[in-house]
């Protein structure tokens, strides 16, 4: 359950329902509410919650005749350090609206709070070098083409020798794999630090050498190795970041430094973050263990981007993706994030993700990247590949009682020489030893297996290992490939047939079905020889899913296209057939 900053449990808002948690308040002046369910004495709570949080600021505990204990600043005389083009600030004259974040309620009577309105992403400069603090964060440029973002960390072993190689760390899909996990493959790219708009024509590029590690089994990190060493990138002026040796497990107050591709430059986003391990479907991947935050401004782009600890100033995860502008019901039925009365959140899910990378620090041995380090945890690798391009494959339900139920049919290799299956309606069971199947040939590279007979989410968990006696340890179960499933009850309505809209080219015929691409709902089409194509007689199994157009070279015409109208609920409409002349 997430906690509050004194370990109490949170609460959702009254009146709300369990997608909707947080954050609420008006013109973005919202104090952080906390309630406690479990402390007989709150003031000695708030006293403690003072002097551990707030060290530097004297603070009197006033009860209100409404039951609540507000903290009220006593001395706001000090000095504070800012993200923006100007050095150090001193706001005594402005300590009321500078410090209104700090200004924090404690609801006694009720199970109401607020957490602090996200603020607009604010871009930064380092002209003066006011944010040089910063300057570790950068772009990756493949070509001419601006990538993701990505940070150099801090890889100085406990005598602080700088020799070994520069590290970075970003997104798995940053580089280049779609599935699975990779360790040790070459990548072309370079580096640009400094990555701030009033720096950019001085910032130095760095060759990124490999990828040393990288994965999209449940996680979404790769972290890479530079050309140059740590010890030459410091002395240019860079500065690495300290990578958090704990992932916070409570509700964090967090700033997001990225890149995002819509203009140049370092933007920084400062929200909340909480931990969530309700499973989310994305990216061909099933996450159970990540970090949602409520930040604005996260964009194509800002993949791989640092999220720092405002405490402590550590990077605590690796920035992911968003579930942004994501109706209820495509985050139910697609990325598994469905309401249910028992969640207690308080953000919602229609958030930014990123992933803890706590565990990467066990894997450096004096300062270099090692997999066969004796604490790290990413061994043994199995690298698994298939084919598949969906987040959620669809299945019919069986909907009689003796009706064959539909089988998972998947394809997949493996480095190792045996794998290892278990099939689950919680993907947190995945990462468990128990229950999965005896060790089966990796030549078969197939599981064929039933997957369930009621409506609903499934999962199939896949494990590789080396011998028939090899146990499961965290290693094998932390690259654990996950593979979902939706088991479908048929809609049973008739859609309208697709109406094909043909554009001729030079080269090239374009069949378009529609403006927008709807996951929701898609054309199924077959293509074939005029003389020998009667699309009545075509098997649904030979249709190819299509989005919203795709194009046929002018030189294999005439053709006989096929299609009908699908959903997601299996619903269909008749079977349209077109003559495709030669223009």
């Amino acid at each position: 359950m997430p906690k509050s900053a004194l370990g109490a449990p949170w609460c959702p808002l009254a009146g709300t329902k369990s997608m909707h948690f947080g954050p609420v308040g008006s013109g973005g002046k919202t104090s952080p509410r906390w309630t406690f369910f479990n402390y007989p004495d709150n003031k000695k709570q708030l006293k403690a919650f003072s002097k551990k949080h707030l060290p530097y600021i004297s603070l009197q505990h006033k009860q209100h005749h409404n039951g609540e204990f507000k903290l009220e600043l006593l001395k706001p005389d000090f000095i504070i350090s800012t993200f923006d083009q100007g050095p150090v600030m001193n706001y005594k004259s402005k300590v009321a609206a500078t410090l209104a974040f700090l200004t924090t309620t404690f609801a006694v009577a009720s199970c109401s709070y607020a957490v602090p309105a996200p603020a607009e992403p604010v871009l930064l400069h380092n002209a003066l070098g006011q944010n040089n603090h910063l300057n570790g964060i950068g772009q990756i440029i493949k070509g001419d083409r601006r990538y993701c973002t990505a940070f150099l960390i801090d890889n100085r072993d406990a005598d602080n020798n700088t020799d070994a190689p520069a590290y970075i760390l970003t997104n798995g899909h940053c580089a280049s794999i779609r599935i699975g996990t990779v360790a040790d493959m070459t990548y072309q790219g370079q580096v640009q630090f400094n990555y701030f708009q009033d720096t950019l024509l001085e910032a130095k590029r760095y060759d990124i050498q490999k990828i040393n590690w990288a994965s999209l089994a449940g996680t979404d990190v790769a972290i890479m190795e530079l050309n140059s060493s740590l010890q030459a990138v410091i002395a240019d002026g860079i500065n690495p970041l300290k990578v958090a040796r704990k992932a916070p497990d409570e509700l964090t107050q967090v700033r997001v430094i990225g890149a995002p591709a819509s203009a140049p430059g370092l933007r920084l986003s400062s929200c909340t973050q909480e931990p969530a391990d309700t499973t989310l479907i994305k990216y061909l991947t099933v996450h159970t263990d990540y970090q949602k935050q409520d930040c604005k401004g996260i964009e194509p782009g800002s993949s791989g981007s640092p999220v720092i600890d405002i405490a402590t100033g550590e990077v605590t995860g690796v920035m992911s993706g968003t579930t942004y502008a994501i109706t209820a019901s495509d985050l139910c039925f697609w990325h598994g994030l469905c309401a249910k009365p028992d969640r207690q959140s308080v953000l919602p899910d229609q958030a930014s993700q990123s992933f803890p990378i706590d565990y990467l620090m066990s894997c450096f041995s004096d300062g270099r990247f090692n997999m066969n380090a004796p604490a790290c945890s990413l061994k043994p690798d199995f690298n698994f590949r298939a084919r598949t391009d969906a987040d959620v494959t669809l299945y019919k339900a069986p909907q009689k009682e003796h009706e064959k139920r539909p089988d998972w049919d998947v394809r997949f290799s493996m480095s190792t020489d045996f794998f290892r299956f278990k099939t689950v309606r919680d993907a947190h069971a995945c990462y468990l030893p128990e229950h999965y199947s005896n060790p089966i040939d990796i030549s078969t590279g197939l599981v064929d297996a039933p997957i369930g007979s009621e409506a609903g989410l499934y999962y199939l968990c896949l494990v590789g290992v080396d011998s028939v006696d090899q146990q499961l340890i965290e290693g094998n179960l932390r690259n654990t490939q996950v593979l979902p499933a939706r088991l479908v009850n048929p809609g049973g309505i008739s859609l309208p047939e697709p109406a094909p809209h043909l554009k001729h080219g030079s080269d090239e015929l374009l069949i378009e079905y529609r403006q927008n691409t709807d996951r929701n709902i898609w054309t199924q089409v077959y293509v074939g020889a005029v003389d020998s194509t009667d699309c009545a007689g075509i098997d649904s199994r030979s249709y190819t899913k299509i989005g919203d157009s795709f194009l046929i070279p002018n030189e294999a015409l005439p053709l006989t296209l096929c299609s009908y109208t699908m959903d997601r609920d299996f619903n269909t409409s008749a079977v349209r057939t077109e003559i495709l002349q030669k223009p």
